[in-house]
């Protein structure tokens, strides 16, 4: 072989090797294709669990009956896909209304009384709950079974003196409807505010067969097993 023919093939030799180097450096360089991490997967605060709480409020008849109310509530919630939350409440709550009627007749010789007095002594709900969660934000609607306890006094009089008296008392049931919102304060607190009708129908103590509720609260929520699926 010539001379010539081996620097050629010397040369060709060379640039090969170079070449292959190259490549191999700059495949070190680049490394693994970079891959952008997954999108975050939405949270939601999780409504799912036992909870207990109180609440006061103000409730009113359509007559004008209206006064204080307090009390407790129970229940339990369970969250689905994601936002969807289903339950069921317990409550009930003492009350200061009071309705009052008197009578005055007057007839030969003589004047005729006669009071009534009667006292919502309690009103108490057993509800389901419907809601959708905006994550903190709670809004629901209810719809369940009513009770309510009252008791009356009726004492009558002549010329300004008592000869009668009769006391009374009575548990009237219905159904309730009520809307209302909660938020969530921290992983265990909650806050709301709710208005009920309460319908006894002719069952009613008082004159009228409604019987309204606007109350705010707290909730102590002890979670629960499940939800958010």
């Amino acid at each position: 072989m010539s001379m010539c023919k081996l620097i050629k093939l010397g040369l060709a030799t060379a640039m090969l090797l170079s070449w292959s180097a190259v490549s191999d450096a700059a495949d070190a360089v680049r490394g693994p294709a970079y891959r952008a991490p997954p999108p975050p997967v939405p949270l939601f605060y999780n409504w799912t669990g036992f909870y207990a709480g109180g609440h006061l409020g103000v409730g009113w008849d359509d007559n004008g009956s209206t006064g204080f109310l307090g009390g407790g509530q129970v229940g339990f919630n369970y969250q689905i896909n994601p936002q969807w939350v289903l339950g069921v409440e317990a409550d009930m709550a003492g009350t200061s209304i009071k309705d009052s009627v008197n009578a005055t007749v007057v007839g030969p010789g003589a004047v005729l009384t006669a009071n009534a007095t009667a006292t919502l002594d309690w009103v108490s709900t057993l509800a389901a709950r419907f809601g959708y969660a905006f994550d903190h934000w709670l809004v629901y609607g209810k719809v369940g079974g009513a009770w309510a306890h009252a008791s009356a006094n009726v004492t009558t009089g002549i010329n300004g003196m008592t000869f009668g008296s009769v006391s009374l008392d009575q548990t009237a049931s219905g159904f309730m409807l009520g809307v209302g919102t909660e938020y969530a304060l921290s992983n265990n607190w909650s806050a709301k505010v709710e208005y009920n009708m309460l319908d006894f129908g002719n069952d009613n103590p008082f004159a009228d067969n409604k019987f309204h509720v606007f109350k705010a609260g707290v909730n102590y929520r002890f979670g629960g097993p499940g939800g958010l699926f």
